[in-house]
Order: structure tokens, then sequence, then C-alpha cells
């Protein structure tokens, strides 16, 4: 990462184990540049204030003093009473991330329900997309064969 720290150290049988906080923070700045991508340098994908405030938290651009980085307060437009509550100040964990996100659902006890329905979903999306790009490998081996 720019900080300049080191994340992982080395585990038992070669594998990195890195904190917690480094992997959710490089999960945000993933998920940040996952949806920027395929846009042209000059655009920039409108998020809604509570993603964007989400992506903040987690890619650790949010100042002490809970401004964010770009100097604007678009995270902080829409929040409710209710919401102000569930406001979690810094993410520090797994825990606080699923905690934000299931501050989005109506009852934050349908979370696992509905998690589980989303990775089912991407797993059935990815299976398609999987069989569909299989398709287009075979069908252009066969060309090649064909030319």
């Amino acid at each position: 990462m720019s900080s300049g720290k080191t994340c992982c150290i080395a585990g038992k049988l070669g594998y990195s184990q890195c904190m917690e906080t480094e992997v959710i923070e490089s999960l945000g700045i993933i998920i940040y540049k996952a949806l920027d991508y395929g846009l042209k340098e000059n655009e920039e994908r409108e998020l809604s204030p509570p993603l964007e405030q989400l992506i903040d938290h987690m890619a650790n651009t949010v100042e002490a003093d809970g401004s964010n980085d770009e100097g604007y307060e678009a995270a902080e437009e829409g929040l409710g009473d209710e919401d102000e509550k569930r406001k979690i100040s810094a993410i520090r964990s797994y825990r606080d991330v699923m905690k934000l996100c299931a501050a989005h659902l109506p009852t934050e006890s349908d979370a696992p329900n509905h998690y589980q329905a989303v990775c089912r979903a991407l797993f059935a999306e990815t299976m398609e997309l999987h069989t569909f790009l299989t398709k287009i490998k075979s069908a252009k081996e066969n060309l090649k064969k064909i030319q």
C-alpha cells in the first residue's frame, strides 16, 4: 500500500497472512477501481452517498475529523437520525463492514439471507459467463482449424 507499511507476513506452508484492516483497505480500493473500470479518464461514476461512504471508510480515505480526502461531504447527505445512530466512524473489522451493509436493508436480521441470495446470483452469473467464454474460445479454435 502507499502507506509504506508491509502488508503481509509469511505464514505456515508459505501462505501470507494479512492484517484484517489491510485486507479491508485493499478491498475498498479494488471495489472503487472496479466500479470505475471502462470509464474514460475524464469520467467519474456517480455513487450513492452510502456506497461512497462505505468505500471511503474501507479504503481508509476518511480523515480523523470524519471528512473524506476529497474535501466534500457527499457521504453525509441524506442521513437520517436512524442512519446516524448506525453510522460507523471507522472500519476496523469485517464485522464493521457487515454492520454498515446490513443497515441498508429494511430489517438488519434479513442480512444473512440477502447476502446468500446475492452470492448465489453472482455465482450463477459467473457460471453463465464461464460457459459463454468457453464457447467463444472453442469457436475461435475451430475457426483457426478451418483456416
